[in-house]
């Protein structure tokens, strides 16, 4: 019991105050602060990016979407809807970025069958849209 005493007291001088979360191991604090998605649907999203981005540079003939390249895909409601945030590769365009998510409109049911055919599963998930701009060539 005195080795506890004196511990606390000691523990005591070396902080100012004692916070909820000291004498857990930083290890399974930041386990906990991680978010809950499985690696099911981090796989999903990378298989989606794939296939979305090789329909868009193949099979679609809309010349505003050759050129896109897909940056993320974030899953929302457990794999159910897919956020995919595309860009322009190359040069300025003088093509709004609603004319660029209406054409991807327009082809998202071409995406949702590729989808369907590369996946194994029994729902294909819902793909929402969201154009970034125009991405500056980079050189290696």
């Amino acid at each position: 019991m005195k080795n506890q005493t004196s511990w606390a007291a000691s523990a005591a001088s070396l902080c100012v105050e004692f916070g909820e979360e000291d004498g857990i191991d930083p290890r399974y604090l930041v386990k906990e602060s991680r978010s809950k998605t499985s690696h099911k649907t981090l796989q999903l999203c990378k298989e989606a990016s794939r296939i979305v981005t090789l329909v868009l540079a193949g099979e679609t003939q809309h010349p505003l979407l050759r050129d896109l390249l897909v940056i993320s895909v974030v899953p929302e409601q457990e794999g159910q809807s897919l956020y995919v945030t595309v860009a322009h590769n190359g040069d300025d365009l003088q093509v709004s970025g609603d004319e660029i998510l209406a054409a991807l409109k327009q082809v998202q049911g071409l995406l949702r069958c590729a989808l369907a055919q590369a996946l194994n599963r029994k729902h294909t998930p819902l793909l929402r849209f969201q154009y970034a701009g125009v991405v500056a060539k980079g050189g290696v």
